[in-house]
């Protein structure tokens, strides 16, 4: 099958696998194909391994007729990385060859990515008014005291990989009363729940340091984000609308598993409407303040970041909220899922985080401002609260 000309392709970069069609993020790539004829677009989907190394990037799958078709390239006007892990050389150097010589390679991403979570939190602790949400963080190092942590936070300490997803290699370590033994549990990099005990000191250290290394790791008090026993989190999706501006697509509260550490769907969570579910446990005067901190900080996070990072489409924020109801920012992502938009049941709102990707994508390239997202650069200021158009978050 040959593609005939398209004025505007947009290139999906997602992982290659086994299956058809042979690779993942589908429903994705799927919602923003049938809807691409909308905003004058056409959808090719290129599939990213490392076996890219020994072939020549000239095909890629469209969707057409409810089924998922070879084809042959284009030029690509614009490109939208979902790929996690970095992109290979040898399909950088084809992809290069694919974009427009005039637009320039760089400049055709429809959005950077960030770095690892440690810049990130780096970045969001020099706001004062960020800082309050953050929780003490340091990077994991030979000489860190483990133990003048959990002296500071006895119900536990917290680790997590600066570039890792859903919930892999993440753990909890806490200590028996009195301080004779010591437990961690977590889940690996397969994600599967992992408990251990410690009786000595030694082995605790000596665990940690077979645990970071290879990849460097992050330490946090543990905070007790639980509801019926159930840990769970508040996913914000800020996206950039048609008129390149910032907007609160909405919330979902995910939930997890008992006995999980984390709440996130690829652990064997669940998703909620955020209003009734936080109505539930706060009563509701702490919810609205709740929400509406969690608006203010949505409307302030993306700007400061594209400030320090280069420019960005969409970002997925998570919040926690504790017993005493303190709300915590915990983590931001440039290549969010849906996922818990679709289970909790609002088909406006997931109608909305396929068509925004798209009406942002043709404002790109209708206003020519493919800007190079490695370079951070100064953006408009989009980060007043009023400027924010959100849609109602309740989710019923």
């Amino acid at each position: 099958m040959f593609l005939q000309h398209q004025t505007n392709t947009v290139a999906i970069l997602v992982r290659a696998t086994e299956g058809s069609p042979p690779f993942v993020d589908e429903l994705f790539c799927r919602r923003l194909s049938l809807e691409s004829h909308k905003y004058g677009l056409h959808i090719i989907v290129l599939p990213v391994s490392n076996e890219s190394n020994a072939s020549r990037l000239t095909q890629g799958y469209a969707y057409d007729r409810g089924h998922w078709s070879v084809v042959s390239l284009p030029a690509v006007n614009l490109i939208m990385d979902r790929c996690l892990l970095p992109l290979p050389r040898a399909f950088k150097q084809q992809l290069q060859e694919l974009v427009p010589a005039s637009g320039g390679y760089h400049r055709r991403y429809w959005s950077g990515s960030l770095p690892g979570k440690w810049k990130v939190h780096r970045t969001l602790s020099g706001d004062t008014k960020l800082r309050t949400l953050l929780a003490p963080t340091a990077l994991l190092q030979p000489g860190t005291s483990w133990e003048e942590w959990l002296k500071r936070w006895p119900k536990g300490i917290f680790f997590k990989p600066v570039s890792g997803t859903h919930g892999k290699d993440t753990f909890r370590l806490y200590s028996s009363d009195p301080p004779s033994s010591w437990t961690m549990e977590g889940r690996n990099t397969h994600n599967e729940l992992i408990q251990r005990t410690f009786n000595h000191r030694q082995d605790v250290t000596a665990w940690l340091d077979s645990s970071r290394a290879g990849k460097k790791m992050m330490i946090q008090p543990y905070l007790e984000l639980s509801h019926h026993g159930r840990p769970f989190d508040i996913r914000a999706l800020v996206q950039k609308n048609g008129q390149g501006r910032w907007s609160l697509t909405g919330c979902m509260v995910r939930e997890g598993p008992a006995g999980s550490l984390t709440s996130n769907l690829h652990g064997g969570g669940k998703a909620y409407p955020v209003h009734p579910y936080l109505l539930e446990r706060y009563g509701s005067n702490r919810t609205n303040a709740l929400v509406e901190t969690i608006r203010q900080a949505s409307a302030r996070i993306p700007t400061l970041l594209e400030n320090r990072f280069g420019r960005l489409a969409e970002l997925g924020l998570d919040f926690g909220a504790d017993v005493q109801g303190r709300l915590w920012l915990l983590e931001v992502n440039s290549k969010p899922g849906r996922s818990s938009f679709a289970e909790a049941g609002d088909t406006r709102m997931h109608a909305l985080t396929y068509s925004r990707p798209l009406a942002y994508a043709r404002y790109l390239l209708q206003q020519h401002v493919l800007t190079d997202v490695i370079r951070p650069m100064k953006m408009p200021n989009t980060s007043s609260t009023a400027g924010l158009k959100p849609i109602p978050i309740q989710g019923g």
